[in-house]
């Protein structure tokens, strides 16, 4: 019976390590997914900002290039009058 009840226990002691050691790794994954989302947030707003730079250039150019097509037009109504 005490052999049984030690053996319990010993068994009992390491089923408790191995919870704390899960325990820990779980704690170190909580704490890496963190790290990586943080990091990916930081990205994503970076993409934001850079794609409303580019709409914002883009707009700049059509404007131009549509200026660039109605002085052509005026230059070539113009020639054939």
């Amino acid at each position: 019976m005490k052999n049984s009840q030690e053996n319990l226990e010993s068994l009992i002691e390491a089923i408790n390590e191995l919870l704390n050691e899960v325990r820990k790794e779980q704690i170190t994954e909580n704490k890496n997914a963190e790290k990586r989302h943080k990091a990916c947030m930081q990205n994503l707003s970076k993409l934001r900002e850079y794609n409303k730079i580019a709409d914002m250039t883009n707009q700049i150019f059509e404007k131009r290039i549509s200026n660039i097509e109605n002085a052509l037009q005026k230059i070539l109504k113009s020639e054939t009058k």
